[in-house]
Protein backbone atom coordinates (compact mmCIF):
# COMPACT_ATOMS: atom_id res chain seq x y z
CA UNK A 1 0.00 0.00 0.00
CA UNK A 2 2.73 2.26 -0.01
CA UNK A 3 2.92 2.96 -3.18
CA UNK A 4 -0.60 3.91 -3.47
CA UNK A 5 -2.04 7.41 -3.09
CA UNK A 6 -4.91 9.42 -2.56
CA UNK A 7 -7.04 10.61 -5.44
CA UNK A 8 -10.03 12.94 -5.45
CA UNK A 9 -12.67 10.89 -7.49
CA UNK A 10 -13.14 14.14 -9.82
CA UNK A 11 -9.18 13.51 -10.62
CA UNK A 12 -9.51 10.27 -12.17
CA UNK A 13 -12.89 10.34 -13.60
CA UNK A 14 -15.90 12.23 -14.15
CA UNK A 15 -19.36 11.63 -16.27
CA UNK A 16 -19.23 12.49 -19.69
CA UNK A 17 -22.17 14.34 -21.32
CA UNK A 18 -21.97 14.15 -24.96
CA UNK A 19 -25.12 14.11 -26.03
CA UNK A 20 -27.63 12.87 -28.67
CA UNK A 21 -31.06 14.60 -30.17
CA UNK A 22 -33.17 13.19 -32.15
CA UNK A 23 -34.10 13.22 -35.45
CA UNK A 24 -37.00 11.35 -35.59
CA UNK A 25 -35.60 8.85 -38.24
CA UNK A 26 -32.13 8.02 -36.66
CA UNK A 27 -31.71 4.01 -35.02
CA UNK A 28 -29.68 3.81 -32.36
CA UNK A 29 -28.45 0.85 -29.89
CA UNK A 30 -30.23 2.15 -26.57
CA UNK A 31 -29.40 1.28 -22.95
CA UNK A 32 -32.17 2.53 -20.13
CA UNK A 33 -31.76 1.83 -16.66
CA UNK A 34 -34.00 -1.55 -17.24
CA UNK A 35 -31.70 -2.86 -19.71
CA UNK A 36 -28.75 -1.98 -17.57
CA UNK A 37 -29.17 -4.08 -15.04
CA UNK A 38 -28.60 -7.11 -17.42
CA UNK A 39 -26.08 -9.70 -17.22
CA UNK A 40 -26.00 -10.15 -20.37
CA UNK A 41 -24.65 -6.87 -20.95
CA UNK A 42 -21.41 -7.96 -20.54
CA UNK A 43 -21.38 -10.16 -23.30
CA UNK A 44 -22.30 -7.51 -25.69
CA UNK A 45 -24.87 -8.85 -26.92
CA UNK A 46 -27.61 -6.50 -25.41
CA UNK A 47 -28.75 -3.27 -27.08
CA UNK A 48 -32.00 -2.25 -28.10
CA UNK A 49 -32.68 -0.64 -31.66
CA UNK A 50 -35.12 2.09 -30.87
CA UNK A 51 -36.35 4.92 -32.15
CA UNK A 52 -35.10 7.64 -29.77
CA UNK A 53 -37.55 10.49 -28.93
CA UNK A 54 -35.92 12.67 -26.08
CA UNK A 55 -32.30 13.69 -25.45
CA UNK A 56 -29.77 10.99 -24.41
CA UNK A 57 -26.16 10.29 -23.90
CA UNK A 58 -24.04 9.13 -26.38
CA UNK A 59 -21.26 6.08 -25.08
CA UNK A 60 -18.20 4.73 -26.82
CA UNK A 61 -17.01 1.01 -27.14
CA UNK A 62 -15.59 0.11 -23.19
CA UNK A 63 -17.12 3.56 -21.09
CA UNK A 64 -18.77 2.25 -18.08
CA UNK A 65 -22.29 2.37 -17.10
CA UNK A 66 -23.58 3.77 -14.30
CA UNK A 67 -27.11 4.37 -13.15
CA UNK A 68 -27.42 6.86 -10.65
CA UNK A 69 -31.09 5.54 -9.40
CA UNK A 70 -30.49 3.73 -6.26
CA UNK A 71 -32.20 0.37 -7.44
CA UNK A 72 -29.54 0.32 -10.17
CA UNK A 73 -26.30 1.61 -8.48
CA UNK A 74 -24.72 -1.26 -8.31
CA UNK A 75 -25.21 -2.36 -12.10
CA UNK A 76 -22.27 -1.04 -13.92
CA UNK A 77 -21.77 -2.48 -17.33
CA UNK A 78 -18.94 -1.76 -20.16
CA UNK A 79 -20.78 -2.44 -23.63
CA UNK A 80 -18.17 -3.41 -26.27
CA UNK A 81 -20.44 -1.37 -28.76
CA UNK A 82 -21.10 2.37 -28.94
CA UNK A 83 -24.68 3.92 -28.54
CA UNK A 84 -27.15 5.84 -26.16
CA UNK A 85 -28.37 5.58 -23.00
CA UNK A 86 -30.59 7.15 -20.50
CA UNK A 87 -29.60 10.67 -18.74
CA UNK A 88 -30.45 8.10 -15.55
CA UNK A 89 -27.24 6.55 -16.67
CA UNK A 90 -23.72 8.38 -15.92
CA UNK A 91 -20.89 7.65 -18.89
CA UNK A 92 -17.52 7.42 -17.14
CA UNK A 93 -13.61 7.12 -18.81
CA UNK A 94 -10.68 6.89 -17.20
CA UNK A 95 -8.55 9.86 -17.41
CA UNK A 96 -5.12 9.42 -18.38
CA UNK A 97 -2.47 7.74 -16.50
CA UNK A 98 -6.07 5.64 -14.82
CA UNK A 99 -7.11 2.41 -16.48
CA UNK A 100 -10.58 1.88 -17.85
CA UNK A 101 -11.19 -1.49 -17.05
CA UNK A 102 -9.66 -0.74 -13.37
CA UNK A 103 -12.39 1.85 -13.15
CA UNK A 104 -15.24 -0.33 -14.45
CA UNK A 105 -14.14 -2.80 -10.99
CA UNK A 106 -13.52 0.52 -8.51
CA UNK A 107 -17.33 1.63 -9.44
CA UNK A 108 -18.65 -2.02 -9.19
CA UNK A 109 -17.17 -2.29 -5.85
CA UNK A 110 -19.60 -1.52 -2.51
CA UNK A 111 -17.17 0.61 -1.33
CA UNK A 112 -17.89 3.25 -4.29
CA UNK A 113 -21.76 1.62 -4.48
CA UNK A 114 -21.98 2.51 -0.53
CA UNK A 115 -20.92 6.14 -0.89
CA UNK A 116 -22.60 6.39 -4.10
CA UNK A 117 -25.89 5.43 -1.96
CA UNK A 118 -25.32 8.69 0.65
CA UNK A 119 -24.82 12.41 0.77
CA UNK A 120 -23.52 14.43 2.96
CA UNK A 121 -23.96 13.20 6.63
CA UNK A 122 -25.03 9.67 5.46
CA UNK A 123 -28.56 10.26 4.57
CA UNK A 124 -29.47 7.71 1.89
CA UNK A 125 -30.21 9.16 -1.54
CA UNK A 126 -32.71 8.25 -4.53
CA UNK A 127 -30.29 9.55 -7.00
CA UNK A 128 -26.72 9.60 -6.63
CA UNK A 129 -25.00 13.15 -6.64
CA UNK A 130 -21.55 13.87 -8.40
CA UNK A 131 -21.22 17.20 -6.58
CA UNK A 132 -20.83 15.36 -3.55
CA UNK A 133 -19.01 12.21 -5.07
CA UNK A 134 -16.21 14.08 -7.05
CA UNK A 135 -14.86 15.13 -3.80
CA UNK A 136 -14.76 12.11 -2.16
CA UNK A 137 -11.08 10.38 -1.64
CA UNK A 138 -9.75 7.20 -2.62
CA UNK A 139 -6.47 4.89 -2.83
CA UNK A 140 -5.52 3.91 -5.62
CA UNK A 141 -2.50 2.13 -6.95
CA UNK A 142 -0.01 2.69 -9.79
CA UNK A 143 -1.05 2.34 -13.12
CA UNK A 144 0.25 -1.13 -13.51
CA UNK A 145 -1.20 -2.68 -10.76
CA UNK A 146 -4.57 -0.88 -11.55
CA UNK A 147 -4.27 -2.87 -14.90
CA UNK A 148 -3.17 -6.40 -13.16
CA UNK A 149 -5.99 -6.15 -10.60
CA UNK A 150 -8.44 -5.49 -13.65
CA UNK A 151 -6.80 -8.76 -15.71
CA UNK A 152 -7.13 -10.86 -12.84
CA UNK A 153 -10.82 -9.92 -12.16
CA UNK A 154 -11.45 -10.04 -16.25
CA UNK A 155 -10.23 -13.73 -16.66
CA UNK A 156 -12.84 -14.40 -13.93
CA UNK A 157 -15.64 -12.23 -15.92
CA UNK A 158 -14.59 -14.24 -18.96
CA UNK A 159 -14.81 -17.36 -17.91
CA UNK A 160 -18.26 -16.69 -16.18
CA UNK A 161 -19.08 -15.43 -20.05
CA UNK A 162 -18.28 -17.94 -21.90
CA UNK A 163 -20.13 -20.26 -19.48
CA UNK A 164 -22.84 -17.95 -19.93
CA UNK A 165 -21.53 -18.18 -24.02
CA UNK A 166 -22.05 -22.47 -23.83
CA UNK A 167 -25.34 -22.68 -21.44
CA UNK A 168 -26.72 -20.55 -24.94
CA UNK A 169 -25.79 -22.05 -27.31
CA UNK A 170 -26.94 -25.67 -25.98
CA UNK A 171 -30.19 -24.39 -25.20
CA UNK A 172 -30.66 -23.03 -28.82
CA UNK A 173 -29.48 -26.56 -29.19
CA UNK A 174 -31.95 -28.19 -27.66
CA UNK A 175 -34.73 -26.00 -28.72
CA UNK A 176 -34.20 -26.78 -32.56
CA UNK A 177 -34.54 -30.87 -31.73
CA UNK A 178 -37.68 -29.56 -29.64
CA UNK A 179 -39.20 -27.96 -32.68
CA UNK A 180 -37.84 -30.80 -34.82
CA UNK A 181 -40.03 -33.06 -32.74
CA UNK A 182 -42.61 -31.20 -31.54
CA UNK A 183 -43.95 -28.60 -33.23
CA UNK A 184 -44.75 -29.70 -36.98
CA UNK A 185 -47.60 -31.58 -35.67
CA UNK A 186 -51.14 -30.07 -34.58
CA UNK A 187 -51.15 -29.08 -30.72
CA UNK A 188 -54.58 -30.88 -29.94
CA UNK A 189 -53.62 -32.91 -26.52
CA UNK A 190 -52.43 -30.56 -23.12
CA UNK A 191 -49.36 -30.34 -21.01
CA UNK A 192 -51.41 -32.12 -18.72
CA UNK A 193 -50.03 -35.36 -20.31
CA UNK A 194 -46.66 -34.25 -19.53
CA UNK A 195 -46.13 -32.37 -16.52
CA UNK A 196 -47.84 -31.51 -13.15
CA UNK A 197 -47.33 -27.77 -11.83
CA UNK A 198 -46.36 -27.46 -8.32
CA UNK A 199 -47.39 -24.01 -6.82
CA UNK A 200 -45.18 -22.94 -3.92
CA UNK A 201 -45.75 -22.33 -0.25
CA UNK A 202 -47.49 -19.29 1.05
CA UNK A 203 -44.78 -17.61 3.65
CA UNK A 204 -45.84 -15.89 6.04
CA UNK A 205 -44.04 -11.77 5.85
CA UNK A 206 -42.89 -12.63 9.28
CA UNK A 207 -41.11 -15.28 7.96
CA UNK A 208 -38.45 -13.89 6.12
CA UNK A 209 -35.16 -12.62 8.01
CA UNK A 210 -31.73 -11.03 5.98
CA UNK A 211 -29.97 -14.19 7.23
CA UNK A 212 -31.24 -17.97 8.33
CA UNK A 213 -31.54 -21.09 7.56
CA UNK A 214 -33.12 -21.85 4.15
CA UNK A 215 -33.65 -19.51 1.38
CA UNK A 216 -37.02 -18.78 -0.59
CA UNK A 217 -36.80 -18.26 -4.25
CA UNK A 218 -39.54 -15.83 -5.15
CA UNK A 219 -40.79 -14.35 -8.71
CA UNK A 220 -37.72 -11.66 -8.90
CA UNK A 221 -35.14 -14.53 -8.50
CA UNK A 222 -36.69 -15.57 -11.87
CA UNK A 223 -35.09 -14.63 -15.42
CA UNK A 224 -35.53 -16.38 -18.77
CA UNK A 225 -33.51 -19.47 -18.35
CA UNK A 226 -32.15 -18.76 -15.14
CA UNK A 227 -32.43 -18.64 -11.40
CA UNK A 228 -30.65 -16.54 -9.05
CA UNK A 229 -30.26 -18.72 -5.91
CA UNK A 230 -27.92 -16.06 -4.75
CA UNK A 231 -29.75 -13.20 -3.74
CA UNK A 232 -33.12 -14.75 -1.61
CA UNK A 233 -34.75 -13.61 1.53
CA UNK A 234 -34.44 -16.55 4.26
CA UNK A 235 -36.15 -18.40 6.56
CA UNK A 236 -35.52 -20.42 9.79
CA UNK A 237 -35.20 -23.62 10.21
CA UNK A 238 -38.35 -23.46 12.67
CA UNK A 239 -40.69 -22.75 9.60
CA UNK A 240 -39.21 -24.88 7.34
CA UNK A 241 -39.55 -28.25 9.63
CA UNK A 242 -43.13 -27.57 9.08
CA UNK A 243 -43.67 -27.54 5.48
CA UNK A 244 -43.85 -30.64 3.15
CA UNK A 245 -40.72 -31.80 1.35
CA UNK A 246 -42.90 -31.21 -1.76
CA UNK A 247 -41.89 -27.33 -2.04
CA UNK A 248 -38.06 -27.90 -1.60
CA UNK A 249 -36.33 -27.26 -4.78
CA UNK A 250 -33.02 -28.77 -5.52
CA UNK A 251 -30.61 -28.57 -8.96
CA UNK A 252 -32.27 -29.24 -12.57
CA UNK A 253 -35.67 -27.87 -10.79
CA UNK A 254 -37.99 -26.04 -13.84
CA UNK A 255 -39.29 -23.11 -12.27
CA UNK A 256 -41.81 -20.39 -13.83
CA UNK A 257 -43.55 -17.49 -12.75
CA UNK A 258 -47.05 -17.46 -12.31
CA UNK A 259 -47.93 -13.62 -11.59
CA UNK A 260 -47.18 -10.17 -12.16
CA UNK A 261 -44.88 -8.90 -14.94
CA UNK A 262 -42.46 -11.52 -14.65
CA UNK A 263 -44.95 -13.71 -15.15
CA UNK A 264 -44.10 -17.02 -17.84
CA UNK A 265 -40.40 -16.53 -17.26
CA UNK A 266 -38.87 -19.93 -16.59
CA UNK A 267 -35.78 -20.95 -15.77
CA UNK A 268 -33.43 -23.54 -14.63
CA UNK A 269 -32.04 -24.50 -10.84
CA UNK A 270 -28.21 -24.55 -10.82
CA UNK A 271 -26.33 -27.27 -9.74
CA UNK A 272 -26.70 -26.51 -5.68
CA UNK A 273 -26.18 -28.48 -2.50
CA UNK A 274 -28.05 -25.47 -0.53
CA UNK A 275 -31.37 -25.75 1.46
CA UNK A 276 -33.42 -23.62 -0.83
CA UNK A 277 -37.50 -23.96 -0.45
CA UNK A 278 -40.34 -22.81 -3.35
CA UNK A 279 -42.57 -19.26 -2.90
CA UNK A 280 -46.26 -19.05 -3.75
CA UNK A 281 -46.60 -17.90 -7.30
CA UNK A 282 -44.05 -19.72 -8.30
CA UNK A 283 -44.35 -23.06 -9.89
CA UNK A 284 -41.78 -26.24 -9.96
CA UNK A 285 -42.85 -27.83 -13.47
CA UNK A 286 -42.91 -32.02 -12.38
CA UNK A 287 -42.81 -34.78 -14.47
CA UNK A 288 -46.25 -37.07 -15.57
CA UNK A 289 -43.81 -38.88 -17.64
CA UNK A 290 -40.16 -39.85 -17.93
CA UNK A 291 -38.49 -36.70 -19.57
CA UNK A 292 -41.60 -34.83 -18.67
CA UNK A 293 -40.30 -31.25 -17.28
CA UNK A 294 -37.37 -31.11 -19.77
CA UNK A 295 -40.32 -30.97 -22.61
CA UNK A 296 -42.43 -28.85 -20.57
CA UNK A 297 -39.66 -26.41 -20.09
CA UNK A 298 -39.13 -25.99 -23.83
CA UNK A 299 -42.85 -26.07 -24.59
CA UNK A 300 -43.36 -22.76 -21.75
CA UNK A 301 -40.52 -21.52 -22.97
CA UNK A 302 -41.22 -21.61 -26.65
CA UNK A 303 -42.73 -18.50 -28.61
CA UNK A 304 -45.99 -20.77 -28.76
CA UNK A 305 -45.95 -21.14 -24.76
CA UNK A 306 -45.43 -17.55 -23.93
CA UNK A 307 -48.01 -16.47 -26.65
CA UNK A 308 -50.46 -19.03 -24.51
CA UNK A 309 -49.50 -17.33 -20.70
CA UNK A 310 -49.73 -13.88 -22.05
CA UNK A 311 -53.04 -14.74 -24.04
CA UNK A 312 -54.64 -17.11 -20.71
CA UNK A 313 -54.04 -13.53 -18.81
CA UNK A 314 -55.45 -10.94 -20.32
CA UNK A 315 -57.98 -8.61 -19.30
CA UNK A 316 -56.75 -9.44 -15.79
CA UNK A 317 -56.63 -6.23 -13.46
CA UNK A 318 -53.50 -8.26 -12.08
CA UNK A 319 -51.25 -10.60 -14.07
CA UNK A 320 -51.73 -14.37 -13.03
CA UNK A 321 -52.36 -17.99 -13.99
CA UNK A 322 -52.87 -20.82 -12.15
CA UNK A 323 -50.78 -24.40 -11.79
CA UNK A 324 -53.91 -25.85 -13.64
CA UNK A 325 -54.05 -22.94 -16.34
CA UNK A 326 -50.47 -24.03 -17.50
CA UNK A 327 -50.80 -27.38 -17.31
CA UNK A 328 -53.96 -26.88 -19.67
CA UNK A 329 -51.77 -25.47 -22.65
CA UNK A 330 -52.74 -27.12 -25.78
CA UNK A 331 -49.90 -29.28 -27.03
CA UNK A 332 -49.10 -32.34 -28.93
CA UNK A 333 -50.72 -35.53 -27.32
CA UNK A 334 -48.90 -37.55 -25.20
CA UNK A 335 -46.68 -40.46 -27.40
CA UNK A 336 -43.80 -42.59 -25.95
CA UNK A 337 -41.24 -42.88 -28.88
CA UNK A 338 -41.58 -39.56 -29.62
CA UNK A 339 -41.58 -37.88 -25.96
CA UNK A 340 -38.44 -40.68 -25.34
CA UNK A 341 -36.39 -39.72 -28.71
CA UNK A 342 -36.11 -36.24 -27.99
CA UNK A 343 -35.77 -36.40 -24.55
CA UNK A 344 -32.66 -38.65 -25.15
CA UNK A 345 -31.16 -36.34 -27.46
CA UNK A 346 -31.52 -33.09 -25.43
CA UNK A 347 -31.10 -35.01 -21.53
CA UNK A 348 -27.30 -34.34 -22.03
CA UNK A 349 -27.52 -31.22 -22.88
CA UNK A 350 -29.33 -30.06 -19.61
CA UNK A 351 -26.63 -31.97 -17.41
CA UNK A 352 -24.35 -29.53 -19.09
CA UNK A 353 -26.47 -26.55 -18.56
CA UNK A 354 -26.45 -27.88 -15.06
CA UNK A 355 -23.24 -28.16 -13.91
CA UNK A 356 -22.51 -24.73 -16.04
CA UNK A 357 -24.99 -23.05 -13.64
CA UNK A 358 -23.12 -24.52 -10.67
CA UNK A 359 -19.94 -23.33 -11.86
CA UNK A 360 -21.44 -19.49 -12.48
CA UNK A 361 -22.38 -19.66 -8.94
CA UNK A 362 -18.43 -20.85 -8.11
CA UNK A 363 -16.61 -18.26 -10.19
CA UNK A 364 -19.00 -15.26 -9.27
CA UNK A 365 -18.80 -16.20 -5.56
CA UNK A 366 -14.66 -15.98 -6.01
CA UNK A 367 -14.98 -12.83 -7.90
CA UNK A 368 -16.86 -11.08 -5.27
CA UNK A 369 -15.04 -12.25 -2.65
CA UNK A 370 -11.68 -10.91 -4.52
CA UNK A 371 -13.14 -7.46 -5.63
CA UNK A 372 -13.02 -6.16 -2.53
CA UNK A 373 -9.96 -7.42 -1.20
CA UNK A 374 -8.32 -6.25 -4.54
CA UNK A 375 -9.93 -2.67 -4.84
CA UNK A 376 -9.06 -1.96 -0.91
CA UNK A 377 -4.74 -3.63 -0.94
CA UNK A 378 -5.75 -6.58 0.89
CA UNK A 379 -4.93 -8.87 -1.11
CA UNK A 380 -1.62 -7.94 -3.73
CA UNK A 381 -0.66 -8.93 -7.01
CA UNK A 382 2.52 -9.96 -7.80
CA UNK A 383 3.46 -7.94 -10.99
Amino acid sequence: MNKWKKYKLGEFTEPIKETYSPNGSDKYTYIGLEHIEQESLRLNSVGVSSDVTSNKFLFRSNDVLFGKLRPYFRKVVMPQFEGICSTDIWVFRAKAGFAQKFLYYFLASWDFVNTANSGEGGTRMPRADWNFLKSTVWYLPPLPEQTAIAEVLSSLDDKIDLLHRQNKTLELLAETLFRRWFVEDEWNGTLAEYIKVRGGYAFKSKDFKENGFAGVIKIRNISMGLIDISNHDWVDESVVQKIDNRFKIKGGDFLIAMTGAEIGKIGIVGKTEKEIWLNQRVGKLESKVTYGSLIGYLALKSREGQEYIINSCAGSAQENISTTGIEQMPFLPFKMYRTESLGKDIQSLFEKIIFNQGQIKTLTQLRETLLPKLMSGEVKINN
